[in-house]
């Protein structure tokens, strides 16, 4: 049977499908909540810290994603996948009672414990449970319903909230996560049977190093989402547009369209040639919207009323551009991360892959905090810096090609 008459008769395992719709519920319940908290922080006397909403919740992450591969690989897939949906649970409750910034900001930290733990587990289980030549395609898949949950979290949580308050968003992020649990719970665990290791804090549990490979390239292309989360929203109504998660939501539908054929890009070429063609996208989106910033910073200087901006359709292929990033990068770095451990250290593999995640968001939202001028943004300056880590992650996915340093 050739090679593409396996790829349409392959069967995903029923568990698979239950998992991703749990992944889903997951990240509907955590993003949901996003387009209210900086309202919701100012109002609790926090203007000053809303620049803290992204890195206090992915520290929390980054800090849980030693202990979430050691409880992957000797307690069990399942424990980690419940144990985040628990603190998303609590969070989702203790939000209503808080009344001050720092309060808001620490069930906020709490919160990002539960992307330390959750994504780690249900990642390693579709390893264990999808074939080894599937699995580029079933993180494409997965992707894909963890980006359903995103998107659909930015769409209906502020009509939650503008119809039914703030509270009740609340709650049904709670309850969201909640369901995410029941069916985590319901899976069977994959873990292979084998002698528990005691958590020790050394290097070697900290860092897989088999994987620095695909964990090098996730820090670089996330540095530039960290500063788009940071800076976008101005920047999208610095440029006329009244909808200020009109880029977010153009990159993370065209994110999700792109998955399942950069999934099989990646199980049918390589790991690399997928993250070759994503950053390449990413480094040419990037160019674009340092071209607008400098049409922008020419418009400000001058004062220039004719001078026309660079239009819908210059912004909109820029976000179609890093959404073809995304869709061809992430798939492939958690495919890439899984094929360097076998059933033992995945858990660990993917935890690396994880944290170095999470430094890249932290890094890309608190550089952006020197490129301010007065009190506007030098956008020229954010996205040549995000350019060049595009540019990087191309060079090294090239490197990787030449000498084979991939599946």
């Amino acid at each position: 049977m050739s090679p593409v008459q396996q790829a349409l008769t392959y069967k995903y395992p029923r568990v698979f499908w239950i998992m991703c719709l749990g992944a889903m519920s997951f990240f509907l319940s955590f993003n949901i909540i996003l387009p209210e908290l900086a309202q919701e922080l100012r109002s609790k006397g926090g203007a000053a810290y809303v620049g803290w909403i992204i890195p206090a919740f992915s520290f929390s992450a980054l800090i849980a994603r030693p202990f979430s591969g050691w409880i992957t690989d000797n307690l069990g897939r399942r424990w980690a996948m419940i144990g985040g949906c628990l603190f998303c649970i609590i969070a989702g409750c203790f939000y209503p009672l808080v009344t001050t910034a720092m309060g808001f900001l620490i069930v906020r930290a709490i919160h990002g414990f539960s992307t330390g733990f959750t994504p780690t587990g249900f990642t390693a289980f579709t390893a264990d449970v999808v074939a080894e030549s599937h699995r580029g395609r079933a993180m494409g898949w997965q992707g894909m319903f963890n980006n359903l949950g995103t998107t659909i979290g930015y769409a209906v949580g502020a009509i939650i909230a503008l119809y039914f308050g703030v509270n009740i968003l609340y709650y049904t992020s709670a309850a969201l996560a909640s369901l995410a649990w029941l069916l985590f719970m319901s899976l069977p665990e994959t873990r292979t049977k084998s002698n528990r290791k005691e958590f020790v804090f050394n290097i070697n549990n900290l860092f897989y190093f088999p994987a620095w490979r695909p964990s090098f390239i996730m820090f670089l292309v996330c540095i530039s989402l960290g500063s788009i989360l940071t800076v976008m929203a101005d920047f999208t109504l610095e440029m006329g547009y009244t909808n200020k998660g009109l880029f977010l939501s153009i990159y993370i539908g065209v994110s999700l369209l792109f998955r399942l054929l950069s999934g099989r890009v990646s199980d049918a070429l390589g790991r690399a040639w997928s993250t070759a063609i994503g950053t390449a996208a990413q480094v040419l989106s990037m160019a674009i919207l340092v071209y607008m910033s400098i049409c922008l910073e020419h418009s400000h200087q001058t004062h220039c009323n004719t001078c026309e901006l660079p239009g819908l359709i210059w912004f909109a292929s820029s976000a179609i551009l890093y959404g073809i990033g995304q869709g061809f990068n992430a798939p492939s770095l958690f495919a890439w991360a899984s094929d360097t451990a076998d059933n033992h250290h995945r858990g660990r593999a993917l935890a690396m892959l994880f944290m170095l995640l999470e430094l890249g968001i932290i890094s890309g939202g608190l550089t952006a905090n020197y490129f301010i001028q007065g009190t506007s943004w030098n956008y020229v300056g954010i996205f040549a810096l995000s350019g060049s880590a595009f540019f990087i992650a191309l060079g090294f996915s090239l490197y990787c090609l030449r000498y084979k340093h991939q599946k």
